[in-house]
């Protein structure tokens, strides 16, 4: 009798899995994408505020306006980006006369099922030192 009820479970525990296991691998996939989305953005943030400080200081690494771009690319860590990426410019921080350093990354979810396929952006502006 006991063998008889544990075959008729088979099938519905099957049924179940299949019912489930696509939720559970999508919740999944989509917190490892938005944990790579906040990765990205930090590293941006993080390359862009390295860089305007580089700027804003006059160092000799970032003598021009390439040279921040290539500093700036060269920080970001973990983040397939370009020095195209990256904008250096002269601007107002507030009321006071600073530099500023922008960047823009597209960026594509690797998984195709997660539509996570948007522009991240990160920006930083430093007062020039007295």
């Amino acid at each position: 009798m006991r063998s008889r009820r544990r075959l008729g479970c088979r099938g519905s525990i099957t049924a179940e899995f299949a019912l489930v296991i696509p939720i559970l691998l999508l919740l999944s996939f989509g917190i490892i994408e938005f944990g790579r989305t906040m990765w990205v953005r930090n590293s941006l943030q993080s390359a862009v505020e390295d860089a305007v400080r580089c700027y804003s200081l006059k160092r000799p690494e970032c003598a021009t306006v390439a040279d921040v771009k290539n500093y700036a690319a060269s920080k970001s860590l973990g983040v397939p980006v370009t020095a195209d990426a990256f904008n250096a410019s002269v601007a107002a921080c507030g009321s006071v006369a600073g530099k500023k350093v922008t960047a823009s990354y597209p960026f594509q979810s690797i998984v195709p099922v997660i539509p996570l396929d948007y522009t991240i952006t990160a920006s930083a502006c430093r007062p020039a030192p007295a």
